[in-house]
């Protein structure tokens, strides 16, 4: 865009901005007052909503506070509560029976019935339900409750399905009303409580809160009286939307976060099925006024106020909005004309801006021009305002040093053509020497590269013969050193190898040998020491057994003495016990004449009670239940007295065992005398021949633990010698991966995964082979060996005859056996 039309441009944005921020800052100043205005309304109305609640709610406490605290809701609790216990098994299946199944009247209006005309609760609802229903009516509240300590709801005036159900283990034991009888139960100084706004079933799934308060009689609780609040009265309280505008509402939250009013603005029923959830609706549930946006409500956000309702221990939070399109509309008009002021301004600025912008301009115009001929090469262009003083005249003297410029580089340009032409001559020279340097060094790094590969691929032989440049042969010479110097440390290092193989072989085999001896000698000595317990057990718990036998034998010689004795007092006890039979006899007669008598009486009294009549019912069931019992006495009586006479009887027959028992018991006592003694000489051979075998064992375990000392000295030998093996043939793997000159790596012995053998190779001639000192040899064991017996088993085998009478222990094998095997 040229000057000329910039600057006008520029005059006109100038203006634009100026009255548009101008207008923007009246229209934000007018929209926050508008907000505030707002704000402060919805404040009010909250707070005025809160006022009204709460008031409400007050009026509720004291009118169940003064209600409970009657005599009259006393005795109806008492005559409800008493009326059900003649209600048989399931009084609240016959509460439904009369008062909502039979009910004459329709869903709804089950409360017009004033009695079933059966029985005590029905005299007693025909004399408080009139009071109780014109209460409800007067109040308009939508039920009341009567419910004894143990949680059945004994009256109800609106008679729905929670009729006679109990709140602490029904249907409805977690519902709101369960919950106010739980803490109105356990109060004793008359406080009210209420629940929060639930679903409730029996009222058809609506909306319902309860308030309840304690029947109290001289301090202690002896019902509670509940009423179920109407949802209607909060949606008439919160559909006032006066001073709200056509979009605004107030509307009643729950600490779930759910509208408890129906919305005038919305075709359904929102109770209980809209959440709200924004931070004036928390801060109200935590007791905190509180305003700000309220998004998502009715698909809009809303300009909001919050103020916290509270009620005997409940929490509520009451919120007045108004949908903030509705609040920037009002800024509409006022916006629309301010703008049309702007645009008349900015026109006017424009006009003015254009002419005083093309007189300013017609000398740029033409200083441009000048300075394109100047661009293109011209320097013979007109320069005309150098004189003037302000800055389009500098501008034209700052154009005249441009062509004079233009002038002075035209000069130069040819002096420098000149100088160029002089220096690429030497540049070609320098050029050419440089690219033979670079190709005599590739080839240098190609033939390196050729022989290091060479060399990673385990070839020693890969020397460099043909020569570098004069530069780069010194590379080439320590190259070849280097894998001259190599070359002989791995053959050196494969020497060694093959000697270390050769002597692994030979100590291996000899170790093996030697661990196999050692683990056949340790197997004989466990099985001897093993034997040696073994009879050593034997004979300590023979002399155990004959110790115990003498001991047994004394006690028993006692107790046959002591058998006498006590079988001449059997004899007594047993008189005795005939003496007490016939007197037991005596006392079976007698209670037997009592009986008799009770019998006789249970039938007077049987009599009498039906001559009473009606009232007498209850003692017949008595004398009858008497009689019965008498019966019974008399029965047991005479199988007692049966029972006594059979125990004389076999009580004489024991006096007659008894004394045969005690002339066997005198035989006995004697026979016992002579089995002591000789238990006694048994004892004392088994002590001499139990100190003998402990020195023998004791002389087995030192050798046996010897034995295996020297086992596992050559077991951890032999498992050193294979390790040294397995390096070995490790090493032998990683040079076998070199060529070196003149030499075959396939040729160097390994030693075998399961035995060791000799492969003794003679070392190189410039390796200094390691001195072994020369062991003796030992001949291996082999399967043709002749098996030599133990000595310990030779003596264990003349100990066991001795003891056993010449004969050889059970168990024992021939002095030859396999499992015997020694050095």
């Amino acid at each position: 865009m040229r000057l000329s039309n910039k600057l006008p441009f520029a005059a006109a944005m100038f203006a634009l901005v100026s009255i548009g921020a101008s207008t923007v800052a009246s229209l934000y100043l007018e929209y926050g007052q508008l907000q505030q205005q707002v704000y402060e309304k919805l404040e009010a109305t909250a707070d005025g909503r809160r006022n009204e609640a709460r008031g409400y709610l007050e009026g509720v406490r004291l009118d169940i506070s003064s209600l409970s605290s009657s005599f009259t809701t006393q005795q109806a609790l008492f005559g409800f509560s008493g009326g059900m216990n003649f209600l048989g098994d399931d009084p609240a299946k016959e509460l439904h029976a009369r008062y909502i199944d039979g009910n004459p009247n329709p869903e709804g209006e089950k409360y017009k019935l004033d009695t079933a005309k059966k029985d005590a609760y029905d005299r007693a609802h025909k004399q408080y339900h009139p009071g109780f229903l014109k209460h409800l009516q007067a109040q308009g509240y939508y039920d009341v409750f009567l419910i004894n300590p143990a949680g059945v709801i004994v009256y109800t005036v609106m008679k729905e399905r929670d009729f006679g159900t109990n709140l602490l283990s029904g249907p409805y034991k977690e519902s709101g009303l369960a919950k106010v009888f739980q803490t109105a139960i356990q109060s004793k100084d008359g406080t009210v409580s209420m629940s929060e706004f639930e679903s409730y079933e029996p009222s058809a799934g609506a909306a319902a809160s309860f308030v309840a308060s304690p029947i109290l009689q001289n301090g202690r609780p002896i019902g509670v009286l509940a009423y179920q609040l109407p949802n209607d009265r909060f949606n008439r309280l919160y559909a006032n939307s006066k001073g709200l505008g056509t979009s605004g509402e107030t509307i009643l939250v729950s600490t779930r976060g759910e509208v408890i009013n129906d919305s005038v603005h919305t075709p359904g029923n929102d109770s209980l099925a809209v959440k709200v959830d924004a931070p004036l609706v928390t801060a109200a549930l935590s007791g905190q006024e509180s305003f700000g946006e309220l998004p998502g409500y009715r698909d809009m956000t809303s300009y909001a106020a919050s103020s916290p309702l509270e009620f005997a221990g409940s929490r509520w939070a009451v919120v007045a909005l108004v949908d903030s399109r509705e609040v920037a509309a009002k800024l509409y008009t006022s916006a629309m004309a301010s703008i049309a002021i702007g645009v008349v301004l900015i026109v006017l600025g424009s006009i003015v801006a254009l002419v005083y912008a093309r007189r300013l301009t017609a000398p740029i115009s033409r200083l441009v021009d000048g300075m394109a001929e100047l661009a293109r090469g011209n320097t013979d262009i007109r320069l005309d305002g150098q004189e003037r003083a302000d800055e389009i005249g500098d501008m034209v003297r700052s154009v005249a040093v441009f062509r004079q410029a233009a002038l002075d580089k035209q000069m130069l340009e040819r002096e420098a053509d000149e100088r160029r032409n002089a220096t690429d001559a030497d540049r070609r020279a320098r050029e050419a020497e440089k690219a033979a340097e670079q190709a005599q060094l590739s080839e240098a790094i190609e033939i390196l590269g050729n022989a290091l590969q060479r060399l990673a691929n385990g070839d020693l032989t890969a020397r460099i013969d043909r020569p570098f440049g004069s530069n780069l042969d010194r590379l080439r010479v320590d190259f070849n050193a280097s894998l001259e110097r190599l070359s002989q440390t791995v053959a050196s290092v494969r020497a060694n190898v093959t000697e270390i193989n050769g002597k692994s072989g030979k100590v291996g085999s000899l170790t093996d040998d030697l661990s196999r001896r050692t683990e056949q000698q340790a197997a004989a000595l466990v099985e001897t020491s093993s034997a040696i317990r073994q009879i050593m057990e034997a004979i300590r718990h023979s002399s155990e057994r004959a110790e115990i036998a003498s001991k047994l034998a004394a006690d028993a010689r006692g107790n046959s003495d002591r058998s006498g004795n006590i079988v001449g007092d059997a004899v007594s006890a047993m008189e005795r016990i005939e003496n007490a039979s016939s007197e037991i006899s005596k006392i079976i007669n007698v209670i037997d004449e009592i009986a008799f008598q009770t019998n006789l009486l249970a039938l007077n009294a049987g009599v009498e009670a039906a001559r009473a009549g009606e009232a007498g019912k209850g003692f017949a069931v008595v004398a009858q239940e008497v009689r019965e019992l008498a019966q019974r006495s008399a029965n047991a009586a005479k199988d007692i007295k049966a029972l006594i006479t059979k125990s004389g009887e076999e009580v004489a027959n024991g006096v007659g065992l008894v004394k045969e028992t005690g002339s066997v018991l005198s035989t006995i006592a004697g026979q016992v005398v002579e089995i002591n003694d000789h238990i006694h000489s048994i004892a004392g051979a088994a002590r001499q021949q139990s100190a003998g075998l402990k020195e023998i064992s004791g002389a087995v375990v030192r050798m046996e633990d010897s034995t295996q000392k020297n086992a596992q000295a050559a077991m951890q030998t032999n498992a050193d010698m294979r390790h040294l093996a397995s390096d070995a043939e490790g090493l032998a793997a990683l040079i076998d991966q070199f060529t070196v000159d003149g030499s075959d790596t396939a040729g160097l012995s390994r030693p075998s995964n399961t035995r060791f053998e000799s492969a003794a190779s003679p070392a190189p001639a410039n390796i200094a082979a390691p001195a072994f000192r020369a062991a003796p040899r030992v001949a291996p064991a082999t399967d043709k060996a002749r098996p030599v017996a133990s000595p310990a088993r030779s003596l264990l085998n003349k100990l066991s005859a001795g003891l056993g009478g010449g004969k050889p222990a059970q168990n024992e094998k021939p002095a030859g056996d396999a499992d015997w095997q020694e050095f």
